[in-house]
């Protein structure tokens, strides 16, 4: 079973994201992680780790930096968001 597959989406998506012409959901990063075998997190950190299996480090070399950038970009806005919506109205 191929990632695209085991991600409930199309090999063409999956080669979207590869090439940066798509900036996958949250949702989607899950199931890839998943389909990887890996946490979220790891599709983040350098893919020259140890630790990484193969296909997961394959993954993240064919995906360009600005996708990299996009997606964690979008994830600190939503961090940030989420601590500004959990301190309002607290007074420190």
């Amino acid at each position: 079973m191929g990632l695209s597959e085991m991600c409930d989406t199309t090999s063409n998506y999956i080669g979207q994201i590869e090439m940066g012409r798509r900036i996958p959901s949250f949702g989607k990063i899950e199931k890839i992680a998943a389909a990887l075998g890996v946490s979220a997190s790891q599709l983040f950190i350098d893919e020259s780790s140890e630790g990484q299996n193969s296909e997961t480090r394959d993954f993240l070399q064919k995906m360009p930096t600005h996708v990299k950038k996009e997606i964690f970009s979008r994830l600190m806005a939503l961090i940030k968001a989420d601590i500004t919506e959990s301190l309002d109205g607290e007074k420190y």
